[in-house]
């Protein structure tokens, strides 16, 4: 998804206003539930004043959707549906009002709920709450929680930082003075799943061998529970704001000459069960899902059978691996990389990338697959993604994942002889 920046200097709600229109004309349904350019810009700016504002010591974190009260199903309530709570007097929409709203509509259960009377003025007419399901779809989490209607959404994220959505799709972003402009979820690739598509028959296989009845788990489960794992981790490490690194080794390149000439890991862990953890838990939730597939008389089980049927080992299950993505997020924190192999059974931590070499040029991704790259100088990124594009240079193999204390998240990899990176934007 690409929006541009007018210029090199700070932007402001009408540049955030031009982009979302853009995007939401070329990319989204629904165009008509989006206020014409004077009120969409009118609405955008009260929201720009309310986020430098701040209540109680706090600073504004909100979502606001512009809805009606009759969208909306009565009678229903989080976790699986919304509950609308309707003020008898409607609220001004102003900053301040805002301000004073934001901790009743708290982020990551609310929405207040905002509706157009005429032109460019709107009005509060109460709060719509979610639940915190929803936070899953980017931070990984077994349930979703239920779809938003497809309307224009707005994440006051902190002072001068809106995010656009249409529902939960991502429209576009101002952060720091600029429109975030480039960006993509490597998850939705081709390439990044077929890495790991032995690693997927490797499992299916075992299950076969120990489950020789139930529902036949599809391949895509595994692919969609290993990338909530991952979504969890990187989701962790950006929240406690500290950076770090993630380098995932190819099976035959763990132990081998190639590991120690190119990466000195200080915290090398002896190889047990322990460190197979990951494994062994999804073949455990492989075999209860289809038990639990079978006993609701289905003959195969997805990742969206995973999300709905209601089983307590499978929610026990769903917990344990949830604890994985912390135990991967801590190790991050040490000073160094995080070291996994393919199937996830963590190597080591603190690890340092070697070799003096530097690479000159890294290709930024244009599209998920890397078809079209634009060269840029590896000198103008900091010390991790530079060492991350050593490696990927050094070991084409390898998939590294950066996240920087900026909360900015890079995956590189060699691609076409390339080291090539994606900015992440889920």
């Amino acid at each position: 998804m690409k929006s541009k920046n007018p210029t090199n200097s700070t932007v402001y709600p009408p540049h955030l206003a031009e982009a979302i229109e853009q995007t939401w004309r070329h990319s989204l349904d629904g165009i008509a539930k989006l206020p014409p350019n004077a009120a969409l810009l009118s609405f955008l700016e009260v929201l720009f004043q309310a986020s430098f504002l701040r209540e109680e010591g706090q600073l504004v974190r909100c979502r606001v959707i512009i809805t009606e009260p009759g969208e909306w199903k009565p009678n229903e309530g989080p976790p699986s549906g919304f509950q609308i709570l309707e003020f008898a007097e409607h609220r001004p929409f102003t900053a301040h009002e805002v301000r004073k709203l934001a901790l009743a509509a708290s982020y990551h259960r609310s929405l207040l709920a905002i509706s157009r009377i005429e032109e460019d003025n709107y009005k509060i007419w109460g709060i719509v709450r979610s639940g915190a399901r929803w936070a899953n779809r980017v931070g990984g989490g077994r349930y979703h929680g239920p779809p938003l209607p497809p309307h224009l959404v707005v994440h006051i994220c902190g002072p001068g930082h809106l995010l656009a959505t249409c529902g939960y799709e991502r429209v576009s972003e101002l952060k720091e003075g600029r429109i975030v402009e480039k960006g993509f979820d490597p998850f939705k690739s081709h390439w990044l799943p077929e890495t790991f598509r032995p690693v997927r028959s490797w499992l299916l296989e075992h299950f076969a061998e120990s489950q020789p009845e139930g529902a036949k788990v599809e391949e895509s489960f595994i692919k969609f529970l290993t990338q909530n794992i991952m979504r969890r981790t990187t989701s962790l490490v950006r929240e406690r704001g500290h950076g770090g690194m993630l380098i995932v080794l190819p099976l035959h390149l763990q132990d081998s000459p190639e590991q120690d000439r190119w990466l000195r890991i200080r915290c090398l862990l002896h190889q047990t069960t322990a460190t197979r953890h990951y494994s062994r838990l999804m073949l455990q939730a492989m075999r209860r899902l289809a038990v639990v597939g079978h006993e609701h008389g289905l003959r195969s089980v997805t990742w969206e059978d995973y999300q709905t049927l209601q089983d307590p080992i499978l929610s026990e299950l769903d917990e344990s691996l949830f604890e994985i993505s912390h135990l991967f997020a801590d190790l991050m924190s040490v000073d160094g990389a995080l070291v996994l192999n393919h199937r996830f059974q963590v190597v080591g931590f603190g690890a340092e990338v070697l070799g003096e070499a530097p690479v000159k040029t890294v290709h930024l991704a244009l599209d998920l697959e890397a078809v079209t790259t634009r060269p840029e100088p590896a000198e103008n990124s900091g010390t991790r993604h530079r060492a991350a594009y050593r490696l990927a240079a050094a070991m084409p193999e390898t998939i590294v994942c950066v996240i920087s204390q900026d909360e900015t998240i890079r995956f590189v990899a060699n691609r076409n002889g390339n080291v090539t990176y994606w900015p992440y934007l889920p």
